[in-house]
């Protein structure tokens, strides 16, 4: 069935991609820009800049998407050349390295009344994403003139586009602490290898992921020229990815712990009195959240003493509980970049 599902967005989403493939190159079409005539509306620039990024999934939940903009933010650096068709498109290939963090520990605590049983969830990952783009950028307003000299001093567009990225989340290992001192484990571990959903470990366990994946770019824009050779650039964008393993969670069930011997540390994190990547005491927190009422923790029951026997991991989530939800992850990214126009010049005809 899961298989069913994600088959049938997959689908969606290429229909819609192509409908606006189709409608793209109907414009291409009406605009000539492969024709003779159009060359002097031909030019080139390439950009590079950076900016922040913002992780949006199972530890940061869309409904409240605004919270990602400021908490866990991590940052990314692109670079790009676009060939500018016409007057109006252009082709742009791109690379964008982006980190991207999420952390229950932070999250959870800027509305710990709602997001309690993530709190205690207390999962963590980092990801570097290397991301190579195919895209169309749209200029949605018309240039004042021909070719480069034609460029508008500000000029807002729009970006849509295809690509794929290699990703791994990783996350930090238990704090130690020795003679009474909280040390945070240096290094970060491949989340993956560590199975903390049981992945082929029983049939009856989800598969392992890829770490090569499709993206969809969209993007919206603000050129500014600075000279006839330079613009600054403002861009945000969404990238919409049919996957839901950037953290390294999902829907699936926490395992029996027996089944992952040392990587179960990995996969079910409640127990842990301090937080792993910043080694702040969890305890007082976690304490009020187990015996004030007003989270309502009695009645939610998705809280449970494991019963492991000597594999016991204290409370915790118990095996056979969702760890995340079956939503996809993305992410989103804002960039400031500069452009160096590579145009050509465009000579008059001799005078006989």
């Amino acid at each position: 069935m899961k298989f069913q599902h994600l088959k049938g967005a997959l689908l969606k989403t290429a229909l819609c991609f192509s409908l606006v493939l189709l409608i793209a190159g109907e414009n291409l079409a009406q605009d000539g820009i492969f024709s003779k005539k159009n060359k002097i509306n031909r030019y080139s620039y390439l950009s590079i800049g950076g900016g922040s990024s913002h992780y949006f999934g199972d530890l940061a939940p869309y409904r409240v998407f605004y919270y990602s903009l400021y908490t866990n933010v991590r940052w990314n650096a692109t670079l790009n050349y676009t060939r500018q068709l016409s007057p109006r498109v252009g082709a742009r290939i791109g690379f964008t390295y982006a980190r991207i963090a999420g952390d229950d520990f932070n999250f959870a605590q800027r509305n710990l009344t709602r997001y309690y049983a993530n709190y205690l969830r207390n999962l963590h990952f980092r990801n570097d994403i290397k991301e190579f783009t195919l895209s169309g950028v749209f200029n949605l307003l018309p240039q004042t003139g021909k070719g480069q000299q034609g460029r508008r001093n500000f000029m807002p567009y729009a970006v849509l586009g295809i690509g794929f990225y290699g990703h791994n989340p990783v996350a930090k290992a238990p704090v130690t602490i020795e003679s009474g001192v909280v040390s945070v484990t240096k290094g970060w571990v491949p989340l993956k290898t560590q199975t903390t959903a049981g992945q082929g470990l029983d049939p009856s366990f989800p598969k392992s992921y890829s770490l090569l994946q499709v993206v969809f770019p969209g993007a919206l824009g603000l050129k500014m020229k600075i000279n006839e050779k330079f613009d600054l650039n403002f861009e945000c964008g969404l990238r919409i990815t049919p996957f839901d393993y950037l953290d390294d969670v999902s829907a699936d069930k926490y395992p029996n712990p027996t089944l992952l011997g040392d990587a179960k540390i990995y996969s079910n994190r409640t127990a842990e009195d301090y937080s792993a990547r910043t080694g702040k005491d969890r305890i007082p927190v976690f304490e009020d959240i187990m015996t004030n009422p007003v989270y309502g923790l009695n009645k939610s029951g998705v809280i449970t003493p494991s019963a492991m026997g000597e594999q016991n991991i204290g409370i915790g989530y118990a095996a056979g509980l969702g760890r995340g939800t079956p939503k996809w992850d993305s992410y989103f990214v804002s960039q400031i970049t500069i452009s160096y126009i590579i145009g050509s010049t465009i000579k008059c005809p001799p005078i006989k």
